[in-house]
């Protein structure tokens, strides 16, 4: 490709993006650059071409050019529509950094569980949520940048996403602190125009809180994603039986725990900032990705603006 593409996945998720996602060695490229095509091809389309970025709305699509090219569509709808998030981010500001040091909030675990996903915590009792130090947009151009900064290792676009959210120390000002409004936006975001395949979503130390939170974020959740939760309550034992024991930091591990860890949570999130979120290639792309001229003009788009090729049928993953 143009810009030097080289396919990272290694041989476990080779062989998984054959079998569940369609895609093989041999038609990778070629499909990569039908998506490049067309889109050089639609006026109203503003995006990055880069070769990583674009693949993965392939592979959240199994492949179907079709439906990749909605997908990318409705990502760039929304990031403008929730521009209050997405827009003019700095992965490297001080206020940005200072918020992922303070709260610990925004946790992706170091390496990839036997099954090959990525886990990421979000640890919501750690975040002033009286709306005095913090605001949710806050949380959310903290979240973003640590976020699309896991999305572009090939491996996590293909194994997928474990999500494990801790309601330790949270308190019924969450609930508001949240909002309603703010549910619904971030699960139109992430849940429908997001190239990301969320495998689990763990809640543990549930109670009164969680109950009130999760009565707002019921109603957004789709049928897929509510048939892949799974709520701990206080028992840690129960997340052990999902996420296995050497992938969680020591915090969450019992005191005669011998096996390996993911270190401390402070260690973890040093550790991915300096090497991963403010990785040069990695930070390059964060900044223009949040202040590139990108997105989508409808009043540009063709009525009749539609495929005349047929396209591989999707199964859901």
């Amino acid at each position: 490709m143009a810009d030097n593409y080289q396919c990272t996945l290694d041989k476990a998720s080779i062989v998984k993006a054959r079998e569940e996602l369609h895609e093989t060695p041999e038609e990778r490229l070629g499909a990569l650059q039908t998506l490049k095509d067309w889109i050089q091809q639609q006026p109203w389309l503003k995006t990055p071409m880069d070769s990583s970025f674009l693949i993965n709305f392939l592979r959240a699509k199994k492949c179907s050019q079709l439906e990749a090219r909605y997908l990318l569509e409705r990502y760039w709808i929304r990031r403008n529509k929730y521009a209050s998030w997405c827009k003019g981010i700095d992965p490297a500001d001080s206020l940005n950094l200072k918020f992922l040091r303070d709260t610990l909030s925004h946790v992706p675990l170091p390496g990839r569980d036997k099954n090959g996903r990525k886990v990421v915590m979000t640890r919501f009792g750690q975040i002033d949520t009286s709306g005095k130090s913090y605001s949710y947009d806050q949380f959310m151009r903290a979240f973003l940048p640590v976020f699309d900064t896991l999305l572009r290792d090939e491996n996590v676009q293909v194994n997928g996403i474990v999500v494990l959210i801790d309601f330790t120390s949270t308190t019924i000002k969450l609930q508001s602190w949240i909002g309603l409004d703010n549910i619904r936006k971030q699960m139109d975001l992430v849940q429908k125009a997001y190239p990301v395949r969320v495998k689990q979503i763990n809640y543990y130390n549930t109670g009164v809180v969680f109950e009130a939170v999760f009565g707002m974020i019921r109603q957004f959740i789709s049928e897929k994603i509510s048939s892949r939760i799974k709520i701990h309550g206080q028992s840690l034992v129960s997340v052990y039986e999902q996420i296995d024991m050497f992938m969680l930091p020591v915090e969450y591990l019992p005191d005669d725990y011998k096996g390996s860890s993911a270190g401390s949570v402070k260690d973890i999130i040093e550790n991915f900032i300096r090497n991963e979120l403010l990785e040069p290639n990695n930070l390059a792309f964060l900044r223009d990705l949040y202040n590139g001229p990108y997105g989508v003009d409808i009043l540009k788009k063709p009525k009749d603006d539609e495929p005349q090729a047929s396209f591989r049928k999707l199964n859901v993953d």
